[in-house]
């Protein structure tokens, strides 16, 4: 399902978003995943088996060589076996383990319903039980109609000027609404990782920034034709006379068209360079002279700063030249259709259609998700930790942190080993990586200590309970301001707990690995050790790698956006993410239609190369260690394994509306393409199957790519 918030999100993460664009509403050692001891039981779960990408040869295609196909060869049993199911628009690994989540938390959503009556008031229990309730009363939502946004859209009305319009979109920020036009906001400062500092970013649009390739559809296309039909079905529902409601989709259309292109493409919105971009309020303003940033400010209570960092370089001179052939009338229909959108998911049921039409129209899915997964969703997105502790309480032993641990160190040993070996970087440069990989920091299924939303008060009124969410939220987030800088783990919404992901973040050179990605088919206890090196290893060597790619490597041992690199080492580089580039180009996804984004991606398929290579070193030393492991099983020794496994990892079936819209947007790789192309840069990929010059799989030693 097409999911209409737009968070933006900093760390570099594993999924790529076509792995979660089924709902575009998103490697770890441990032991089965069973109940923590102490908690109370949610019943047996179905055992995960080849079906659900737990590895098997079954999921081979062995009528394939190797040497020819090794995808067919590592997953086409899989792929010739499995349906997609009709409300995925694309299915793999991060959708079958999202739809264990989902099970898993649907056992834990419904006894938090059933107990949050008699549940401590502000306990996680109590607050995503009413939350849930009241998410899933269809009937009263239905009966309220509009009521719950009207003073929402009365504030609409009170745009009378620009200075209406700043103090809207300030208000409008706090309370859980649109992010019109700016987003204005303290978070950690890349130059200096100690302090925050002030960030000026491009207001979110009316589509989710995954999609924001739709905008540059012509009239007419099928994309835009469908989001055409949902503003305007969505405005007939609110009220709004069909005339009318085209006349202001049509106007929403243009204005997103052009901030859409103000601002930077994905490659570039990529590079820490090209987005912090440090300016003053004296030298912003005369780049939007019709808009009083400083009333802004003011409004948002943020004060007076002595700078800020502009992350759009282009955007301002847009945004002036769009408001200057806006009336306040067309400000005004514009801010009432977003608001209408971002609330909609919380108000009467009849809403959903539109958004089933916008959902085939952009994935090509004829259903949503049931009403149980949206509600979990939705809570996800609101009260992100309370529901994520109910989650690790149920469903994350106690001791999986440690054996976490002693993966990490595992890869990490594995990285050090290898560090030496890199000669294409000179002594002082490479000294600064070492530093660097010892800096780097780590976390495993949730935070130490929990974000505490014990004060908000969540009741049986949907709209009510977002909005104070927000304003909690809002406030926290002001309180940053002025203070050293304290990074929150597991807060970001695409490596909360729950969420089927990892993430590296640069400003604080360290990486989270939640919950929901430590069980089966990513790891499973009862295997032996390639698949797991291979699987959970190889994520952990990827967020590792992550430090050092196109983005990571502009950023110091202490998180700080420095240049450390000599200048021929930076050249060096340069070279090798080169020849990643042009091997990314070279892919067709669909013959003669859609190739591959090497510059946008080359930053997820460096860190998938060293994931990979990282985890078959650390298997190496491991079975040196314990020779007894280093077994044959199925015909295939644990070489063969690991390659398999981790291509079967990546098997993928999906829409081709889901395929064009990841490639156009996304910096990761569809999954055909991650399973196969950092294998062909491991030497040891080639003795495991015997591929030899002339077979397709090669490629020759001196094109294949060693930088970590």
């Amino acid at each position: 399902m097409i999911d209409m918030s737009c968070n933006p999100s900093k760390p570099r993460r594993l999924a790529a978003r076509g792995a979660r664009a089924a709902s575009v509403a998103t490697f770890a050692l441990a032991l089965a995943i069973g109940p923590r001891a102490g908690a109370q039981a949610t019943g047996d779960l179905a055992a995960m088996g080849p079906d659900q990408m737990v590895f098997s040869t079954a999921n081979m295609d062995r009528s394939v060589s190797p040497a020819i196909d090794f995808y067919r060869y590592a997953a086409g049993g899989w792929l010739n076996r499995i349906e997609r199911p009709e409300r995925h628009g694309g299915y793999g690994f991060f959708e079958i383990v999202a739809d264990r989540v989902q099970e898993q938390m649907g056992r834990v959503l419904e006894r938090s319903r059933r107990e949050a009556a008699t549940a401590a008031k502000g306990s996680p229990t109590q607050q995503v039980g009413m939350f849930y309730n009241a998410y899933m009363d269809l009937d009263a939502r239905k009966a309220a109609g509009m009521a719950p946004i009207k003073p929402f859209l009365d504030r609409v009305d009170t745009i009378r000027d620009m200075n209406g319009l700043a103090r809207f979109m300030a208000d409008s920020a706090r309370d859980g609404g649109p992010m019109l036009f700016l987003q204005v906001g303290p978070d950690i400062d890349l130059a200096d990782s100690k302090v925050n500092v002030l960030y000026v970013n491009a207001g979110t649009l009316g589509l989710p920034d995954d999609f924001e390739d739709v905008f540059e559809e012509a009239d007419g296309g099928p994309r835009i034709g469908g989001y055409r039909t949902y503003l305007i079905e969505t405005l007939k529902l609110a009220g709004t006379a069909p005339a009318e409601a085209a006349r202001i989709a049509d106007l929403s259309i243009r204005i997103d068209r052009a901030l859409h292109a103000a601002k930077l493409p994905p490659a570039e919105s990529h590079d820490p360079s090209k987005i912090y971009n440090v300016t003053t309020l004296a030298k912003l303003q005369p780049q939007v002279p019709q808009l009083d940033l400083g009333l802004l400010l003011q409004s948002l209570q943020f004060g007076s700063p002595d700078r800020l960092i502009l992350t759009e370089p282009r955007y301002l001179p847009a945004l002036s030249s769009l408001l200057a052939g806006l009336s306040m009338q067309d400000i005004r229909d514009y801010a009432r259709l977003r608001t209408i959108l971002a609330y909609a998911p919380y108000l009467s049921p009849d809403f959903d259609a539109p958004l089933l039409g916008l959902n085939k129209a952009l994935l090509g899915v004829g259903v949503l998700p049931s009403l149980e997964e949206r509600a979990l969703e939705t809570i996800k997105s609101q009260l992100g930790h309370p529901v994520s502790k109910l989650y690790t309480d149920n469903y994350f032993p106690d001791d999986t942190r440690r054996q976490a641990s002693e993966m990490v160190g595992l890869i990490k040993g594995a990285f050090v080993q290898r560090m030496p070996g890199r000669t294409w970087l000179s002594d002082e440069t490479r000294k600064s990586a070492i530093a660097k990989l010892d800096a780097l920091s780590f976390r495993i299924g949730y935070p130490d200590t929990w974000t505490d939303y014990s004060g908000v008060e969540v009741t049986n009124d949907l709209v009510g309970s977002v909005t104070a969410i927000s304003r909690f939220n809002y406030e926290r987030m002001r309180a940053r301001i002025g203070k050293p800088a304290v990074y929150e783990y597991f807060s970001d919404s695409k490596t909360l707990p729950m969420v089927v992901n990892a993430g590296y973040n640069p400003t604080v050179n360290g990486f989270e690995v939640p919950a929901a990605i430590i069980q089966p088919p990513m790891y499973d206890a009862k295997m032996d050790p390639a698949v797991n090196f291979c699987r959970m290893g190889a994520v952990l060597g990827h967020e590792m790698t992550h430090g050092f790619d196109w983005t990571g490597k502009q950023y110091d041992q202490d998180g700080n956006l420095r240049n450390w690199w000599k200048p021929s080492d930076g050249a060096a580089f340069d070279g090798l993410a080169g020849s990643l580039i042009a091997q990314a180009n070279r892919f067709e996804y669909l013959p003669g239609q859609i190739n591959a984004s090497g510059a946008q991606q080359v930053g997820e398929n460096m860190a998938d190369l060293g994931g990979i290579t990282l985890a078959h070193v650390a298997l190496r030393s491991y079975l040196a260690q314990h020779p007894e492991k280093d077994v044959v099983i199925d015909g295939l020794n644990q070489d063969q394994r690991c390659f398999l496994a981790w291509a079967q990892l990546w098997a993928w079936k999906g829409r081709e509306e889901v395929l064009r819209s990841q490639v156009a947007r996304d910096a990761h790789p569809p999954n055909a393409y991650r399973a196969v192309a950092p294998l062909r840069h491991v030497d040891a990929f080639y003795t495991a199957f015997g591929i030899k010059p002339g077979d397709p799989m090669w490629l020759p030693p001196e094109q294949r790519v060693r930088a970590w």
